[in-house]
């Protein structure tokens, strides 16, 4: 049986989420590939400036890892449109994370095999020191998330999964746990750090196994709207459905319940 998907589909924790979220947001935006006509908020000009802000902060942290002098970067952010790039990249610098020991991969990605399935992750930065792997993920959200909210998240089951393929941890007696520390420049003193056991990644390997297996086997008429219609209104292709055309404000599409992140804005393009 042929499957919906497009020829060699890698999936990543956002096609997931998606499909989690709502099946039908998933076949508009991945099998048929429509362009969006709805706006995703009603103040666009504010939300392309947190976009653009959070994609010129992570820049200047990957560059700050590659060893670029702090200096140059410091002024790049001072000359920059948008004052709150400089001072959440000043935060950052002061944090410890500009000094972390151990084998410093930033920007990394890495794509498994799982299951006859692709599955990608992208890392703002993979630690690896001795038998430790730590992922950090730097957030520009307006509002710092619930811990179990973000223990809910594909995020937060992929990242760990993906690094635990690669290095055949689950193979290991004892197996290595993975962390996962989210920095939220907004209270940049109180980072949640996960922390994911032989046992939860197991868990979190079946889930994932299951629901990539699910997307494959679906058709077209399997690939429903979702009963939640509130989430409608964060939704850029809710006009194919005849749901809630108003779109939210700026704050409300940031908000825990439907929290978008400045790595998803940049997916809306660019996945």
């Amino acid at each position: 049986m042929t499957s919906s998907l497009p020829d060699n589909f890698t999936f990543t924790q956002s096609s997931l989420q998606t499909f989690v979220n709502c099946k039908y947001q998933f076949y508009l935006r991945y099998i048929e590939h429509f362009l969006w006509p709805a706006p995703a908020t009603n103040d666009m000009l504010a939300f392309e400036r947190d976009r653009s802000a959070g994609a010129r902060f992570h820049q200047l942290v990957h560059q700050l890892l590659l060893g670029i002098p702090a200096e140059s970067l410091v002024r790049s952010a001072e000359n920059g449109p948008d004052a709150r790039v400089c001072r959440w990249f000043e935060l950052f610098r002061k944090s410890v994370y500009p000094r972390l020991s151990g084998e410093l991969h930033p920007e990394y990605s890495l794509t498994v095999g799982l299951g006859g399935f692709s599955l990608s992750a992208k890392y703002d930065l993979l630690q690896v020191d001795a038998e430790n792997l730590t992922i950090y993920d730097w957030k520009t959200s307006r509002k710092k998330p619930a811990r179990a909210w973000l223990e809910a998240q594909l995020q937060s089951k992929v990242f760990p999964l993906v690094l635990a393929e690669e290095y055949k941890l689950l193979e290991r007696a004892p197996a290595p746990a993975v962390c996962m520390l989210y920095w939220e420049v907004s209270e940049p003193d109180e980072p949640i750090m996960l922390t994911c056991g032989a046992d939860r990644l197991a868990e979190d390997r079946e889930f994932v196994l299951s629901l990539m297996a699910n997307i494959s086997a679906s058709r077209p008429p399997d690939f429903l709207r979702t009963d939640d219609v509130q989430r409608c209104r964060f939704c850029v292709y809710r006009s194919y459905c005849n749901r809630p055309d108003l779109p939210v404000s700026p704050d409300e599409y940031l908000s825990e319940t439907y929290l978008f992140n400045e790595d998803e804005h940049t997916l809306l393009y660019e996945d």
